[in-house]
């Protein structure tokens, strides 16, 4: 279809807008227009799917979509570092922009909303809408006169008021809790609304979902920009409605290392002659895992992921096998047992086998390393399967308390004191999980991390995880000026990793914030998962709650990485039977496929019994190896995992089921219509075991599946 050529052309008129020409659109295509000043003296913008409505006389904002859905009286503002607070609302003028496409991006539009006052600092709110696309992005942006402007708190989006987020049809409201990072075992939650109490603040880490479960109806909403800003949401309520909103750059009120980011000190100020909040994506859907998919690739679109050609990794890491006990014969052995006993089951994606050395490495010397990397890159399975070394890091935190150290690859120009990050008052920061926070932006810690990476690269690893990486994103006084937050510096370290690395080492994020992506090809979904079924932190449903709420990172951001199998007693809460292990290992499965075993494989009998019993299941591994992630039937189980997840296979669906209860045997059972539409309209649904390739009773209006204590099982429903 031919592209109508439009011109709008704007003029003010006592203050006014007034629209002179707007020529035809398509209806392919985005229309903006403003209403005459006589009618209802507004600014609309508006594509097939939402109108956006902006109040020129109040400088607020509603947000309707076709599907009835709405947010009322939306609002930016900031909070200036001189204490005064800054809203739309409380601006005088309010003018309309409408801003050339970008290179390439046909059906991109942007437009711009410039506030204006006597005596006040420009706000300015962007706005983007794509054709046919129920969502929206928006940020704020203040602009002084003169000079420069600074705050640490910036609200890109604020509603307040009686009921100003409403789905329609929804009867029960549920916000969901998104943690900054995965460290300290910090649980994704589902929140009814019903039961925030008047006064109570629920919070939630760059983005929250608000949905109804029964019907899936939701809005999304969270920052697609990550590069100056830490940003919160939080929200209030009464009465079973939502009646406050703020997405704000700057989370605030630092109380001590377990707040969700972990800082002691308030978030760092941002100045400049520009200063822009976070861009805040707004959408609405008629499924909530549509939408938080829809989020992800919309970050990804700013910020790719990263990309290895090889896929999610299968193999083996030493830490709940061994922890500090690792030396190079446990090492080489627990190898030679996976190179002669369980590649012939099917273990190893993508005929690789990622060998990892984890913390402790260094109780090998210099000569047992280089040998031991030496015998891994020889090994080679009848197969093909070829075998891999890995190795562990921590770029961003300090272990140990003599301070006085020298700094490695410094030349001992630098101790460990000078690139330690510092307060405001000079003094070094808190530990945080036992460890100092180095700042990414020194000359020392630069140098530092050029040694370590140079020598691990030398030495011929291809695999590189590496941790503890929320101290690099900590709040503080950083040595280069221009960096002003810790996310600021945050992305100045990972991008030297990134270039150093050249994609020559796959980089697997272990504790580390969630955003900003595209710094590590693999981000573990959760803080340190071993082998129980369930019993809190560390277990398989402890896990699979992060995957309940954070399946959508996968492939957008990140291979999501599980965390390690361990089975047997002797390892760190290892797998204490096949039920159990099996568990452990179908909740990698269908977390997209990254296998990493961590039994004691050297030297525990039963640790090499379960192994093999495990990992023989030829079809899980198949499964796996296609390297895609399942995703929740249901999103309504507050701080805990769901039991069913599903994802499309290429007969039908697979289904995954969990029973959690370590006691008790369980019956779930599902409709096929939460699984798929269209199953409920089929008469009956072949059932087949994937482990074994059994047929099992059909299913009609739902499927059941019963299970033995901590037992899990994955069938496929066959319709073609």
């Amino acid at each position: 279809m031919k592209r109508d050529v439009s011109l709008l052309r704007v003029s003010t008129i006592t203050g006014t807008m007034v629209i002179a020409a707007i020529a035809c659109f398509t209806t392919a295509q985005l229309v903006a227009q403003a209403s005459p000043p006589d009618s209802q003296r507004e600014i609309t913008i508006q594509n097939q799917l939402l109108t956006i409505h902006y109040h020129r006389l109040a400088g607020t904002m509603d947000i309707e979509w076709r599907d009835g859905h709405k947010l009322l009286g939306i609002t930016s503002g900031a909070q200036l570092e001189d204490g005064r607070q800054l809203s739309t609302a409380a601006y005088t003028t309010h003018e309309l922009v409408k801003l050339p496409h970008t290179a390439g991006a046909v059906t991109e539009h942007e437009y711009e909303i410039r506030s204006t006052a006597p005596g006040l600092p420009e706000l300015l709110q962007r706005i983007w809408l794509n054709d046919g696309k129920p969502w929206m992005a928006i940020e704020a942006e203040l602009e002084p006169k003169t000079g420069t402007v600074g705050t640490r708190h910036f609200d890109a989006v604020v509603l307040k008021g009686v009921d100003p987020v409403q789905i329609e049809g929804s009867k029960s409201l549920r916000v969901l809790h998104v943690p900054f990072d995965n460290d300290m075992w910090f649980r994704y939650d589902s929140v009814p609304v019903a039961d925030l109490q008047p006064g109570r603040t629920f919070t939630s880490d760059e983005v929250t979902a608000i949905y109804d479960n029964a019907s899936r109806q939701a809005l999304i909403l969270g920052s697609i920009t990550h590069d100056t800003w830490k940003t919160a949401i939080e929200a209030h309520a009464a009465d079973g409605h939502l009646t406050d909103l703020d997405i704000y750059g700057g989370i605030s009120s630092p109380t001590g290392v377990r707040t969700d980011t972990h800082d002691t000190v308030p978030h760092g100020i941002v100045h400049g002659e520009h200063v822009r909040s976070p861009r805040i994506f707004i959408g609405s859907f008629s499924d909530w895992r549509d939408g938080l998919e829809s989020y992800g690739a919309a970050n990804a679109a700013i910020h790719a992921p990263l990309k290895w050609a090889a896929g999610a990794p299968m193999g083996w890491n030493s830490w709940a096998a061994y922890a500090d006990k690792i030396d190079d014969k446990r090492y080489l052995s627990s190898a030679a047992f996976v190179r002669d006993k369980l590649v012939p089951l099917g273990f190893g994606n993508h005929k690789v086998v990622y060998f990892n050395l984890d913390a402790f490495w260094s109780k090998l010397d210099a000569v047992q390393l280089s040998d031991a990397v030496a015998t891994i890159k020889a090994m080679h399975s009848p197969d093909g399967t070829r075998f891999e070394p890995g190795i562990y890091w921590t770029p961003f935190a300090y272990w140990s308390d003599d301070l006085d150290a020298y700094v490695e690859g410094t030349n001992m120009k630098y101790r460990y004191r000078d690139i330690l990050l510092k307060a405001p008052d000079g003094s070094i920061l808190p530990k945080v999980d036992g460890g100092l926070a180095i700042d990414p932006s020194h000359p020392g810690a630069k140098a530092r991390a050029t040694y370590y990476l140079q020598q691990f690269q030398k030495l011929g690893f291809q695999y590189l995880k590496i941790d503890f990486l929320s101290h690099g994103a900590l709040e503080g006084v950083h040595f280069d000026p221009a960096i002003q937050t810790g996310i600021q510096a945050y992305n100045l370290g990972m991008k030297q990793i990134v270039d150093e690395t050249g994609n020559r080492m796959f980089l697997s994020l272990s504790i580390a914030p969630l955003f900003p992506s595209g710094y590590g090809h693999a981000r573990r979904l959760s803080c340190d998962t071993k082998g129980h079924m369930s019993g809190g932190d560390q277990s398989t449903e402890y896990m699979l709650n992060s995957l309940t709420y954070g399946w959508w990172t996968s492939k957008n951001l990140y291979i999501t990485d599980p965390d390690h199998v361990v089975l047997g007693d002797k390892a760190d809460l290892g797998a204490r039977s096949v039920t159990e292990g099996k568990s452990r290992l179908l909740s990698a499965v269908i977390s997209g496929g990254m296998i990493l075993d961590s039994s004691r494989l050297a030297d525990d009998p039963q640790g090499r019994e379960l192994a093999q019993a495990v990992y023989d299941s030829r079809s899980w591994l198949s499964v796996a190896a296609e390297d895609k992630t399942f995703r929740p039937i249901e999103g309504d189980t507050g701080d805990k995992a769901t039991d069913v997840f599903v994802r499309p296979s290429l007969h039908g669906v697979y289904v995954a089921f969990f029973n959690y209860d370590m006691k008790n045997a369980q019956t779930i059972r599902v409709p096929l219509d939460r699984i798929d539409k269209a199953l409920a309209t089929m008469p009956s649904v072949a059932v087949v075991d994937v482990a074994s390739g059994t047929t099992l009773q059909p299913a009609h209006t739902d499927v059941s599946v019963k299970l033995s204590p901590s037992e899990s099982t994955l069938i496929e429903l066959r319709w073609k």
